[in-house]
């Protein structure tokens, strides 16, 4: 790579760092955690890394042991991205008590992200000032933001540098050499830490690069290659999957409770089909994210998995392509014919799969009766995603053409305009981000009403005399993240949690011990109680004996006065 091209990535990479500083200012510093409680997704992200960094070490290394002691889960489920959470553990006795990593995970994504797209931009041969440009764009494509803070706070799915750097190997890796093995089992290791199904986009890829090398040397070099060579290769091809399959053990992706719904949920956690068309946020507090575009409400609620509105700069920039590819076809080197067939009909082939079983336009839907396998259905069931592929894959298309039909002035200019459009159609987005950013920076715990009483002192005094904070009744298991909160600011250990895959039945299953033993009079001294069901609340501080009852808005704290608890002032 010459200097040119690493001086425009590093520029590009330097840029967004300051434009996401300036979205996510209010939530970057990791001393500040109480703006979370105003989260759910993001607090239960937190609370996984919270409760994961002060337990002892055990394998699988991702397990949790304190938060949910009668759910089997790990941080693999908390979404607490295993990649900084597993390394960040080792330094946790130089870490401060409150330390959290989601904003500035968030800022991280998104100079990945540009960082990402340059590579592949200069490798196209744009001009440099043409890849720093449309570089921006891609990083902070609604598709990323929506995903994040001020969005739907879900962090980890802003990590599209898995899919940039996954499509960058693909496109140009045309070796199986050790360095490019080497940069695969990297890219594969980084995305399984993240988020399961980047992982799993990324392992796609690998596994038609895998296929394509393959293919080239039968076809190519079978007269030249030893048997030693297939040998080997034989082997690689067998020991990178087993690896990646030890790093999900270690992170914790077997060692789960849950259990899997079947194929509930495929088809409502889809795409429609004119997603990369449609503003609508699917936010009650900001319904638009274009400023232009039309906006419709798709018939099906789930589709915001699958909501991945471009932009009107990236809708002018496939235009632009389309015609100049209309005007003068880009001919496809022989060589490099099936890899770039390969590509697109892989692209295209997750688009499908992301419609699900219907394809929705607006209040309009016509089925889809693929035959798609249930366990397929049951482990993707979020397979609106799966509609970003051919969206970054258009759009690197697009830039092709450019750098091919244009002279690198009118290239340049070109992109810099797509950029000035993109950056006026989102401008309102970008400044509701910004506010939801201030608004968490300005948040303070002993003002929000829900959280009246928690204060009390005999309260305190009480959690932080015992080791563990149980719930009698999750039915809304999201609605009692602030308890576990508050057990995890005790340093106490809590009977439920909310994890990905978890069901009722898992959480009742869990509650019901500590539901029992209040039932039979017989609470354990160890423990606080939080009964959250008004009327168990009451009948259980009437009819127990020597039990200390406060009532607060969220649920009622109960336990049973010990001789510490009289003497400590």
């Amino acid at each position: 790579m010459d200097m040119h091209r690493r001086a425009a990535i590093a520029f590009t990479a330097c840029i967004a760092g300051l434009l996401g500083s300036y979205l996510y200012a209010g939530i970057l510093n990791p001393l500040k955690v109480e703006w979370l409680l105003q989260e759910s997704d993001l607090l239960q992200h937190y609370l996984g890394w919270h409760y994961y960094r002060h337990e002892s070490w055990t394998w699988p290394l991702g397990a949790l042991q304190t938060y949910g002691t009668e759910v089997r889960s790990s941080i693999v489920f908390t979404d607490s991205l295993p990649l900084l959470a597993i390394p960040l553990k080792l330094f946790n006795n130089w870490l401060p008590d409150a330390f959290q990593y989601q904003g500035l995970a968030s800022l991280g994504h998104l100079v990945l992200n540009a960082t990402a797209a340059c590579l592949l931009f200069t490798r196209l041969k744009l001009p440099a000032i043409a890849a720093i440009a449309l570089s921006l764009v891609v990083a902070f494509m609604p598709a990323v933001l929506l995903r994040g803070p001020g969005g739907m706070g879900h962090e980890s799915l802003m990590a599209h540098w898995t899919l940039l750097f996954g499509l960058y190997l693909l496109l140009f890796a045309n070796n199986s050499r050790w360095p490019t093995r080497a940069k695969w089992s990297a890219l594969l290791t980084a995305a399984v830490l993240v988020h399961f199904y980047l992982f799993l986009i990324a392992g796609i890829f690998w596994s038609l690069w895998w296929l394509l090398r393959t293919l080239d040397h039968w076809r190519n070099e079978e007269a030249r290659k030893p048997a030693q060579w297939w040998w080997l290769w034989g082997a690689y091809s067998v020991l990178q999957p087993l690896i990646i399959l030890l790093i999900m053990w270690a992170a914790g992706y077997l060692h789960s409770s849950g259990s899997s719904p079947g194929a509930v949920g495929f088809g409502f956690y889809s795409a429609e089909l004119l997603t990369y068309l449609n503003s609508y946020s699917f936010l009650p507090s900001f319904i638009a994210v274009s400023s232009f575009m039309p906006i419709w409400v798709p018939s099906i609620g789930g589709q915001y998995e699958g909501m991945s509105y471009v932009g009107v700069g990236v809708l002018l920039l496939w235009a632009v392509a389309l015609l100049l590819y209309i005007k003068q076809p880009l001919r496809i080197p022989t060589a490099q014919k099936w890899q770039i067939y390969g590509v697109a009909g892989l692209a295209i082939g997750l688009f499908i799969f992301a419609l699900g079983d219907k394809v929705v336009i607006g209040l309009y839907t016509v089925g889809l009766p693929l035959p798609w396998p249930d366990p397929l259905k049951s482990i993707l069931r979020a397979s609106g995603r799966l509609a970003w592929v051919l969206m970054y894959l258009a759009i690197i298309a697009a830039a092709l053409v450019l750098a091919r039909r244009l002279s690198p002035r009118i290239a340049t200019l070109a992109v810099l305009v797509i950029l000035a459009i993109q950056t006026v159609d989102l401008h309102r987005w970008h400044q509701h981000l910004k506010q939801q950013s201030q608004q968490a920076a300005e948040y303070r715990m002993e003002e929000d009403p829900r959280f009246a009483g928690w204060q009390n002192p005999e309260l305190q005094q009480a959690l932080s005399q015992r080791q563990a904070l149980h719930i009698t009744h999750a039915d809304d298991i999201v609605g009692m993240l602030p308890i576990a909160w508050l057990a995890g600011q005790h340093h106490m250990a809590i009977n439920v949690a909310y994890v990905a895959r978890i069901t009722l039945p898992i959480i009742h299953r869990a509650s019901a011990p500590s539901l029992q033993a209040l039932e039979a009079g017989q609470p354990d001294p160890s423990v606080v109680y939080a009964i959250s069901s008004p009327e168990a609340a009451q009948q259980t501080c009437n009819n127990v004996q020597n039990l200390r009852c406060i009532e607060t808005p969220i649920t009622t704290f109960a336990w049973q006065p010990t001789y510490e608890d009289k003497e400590l002032p």
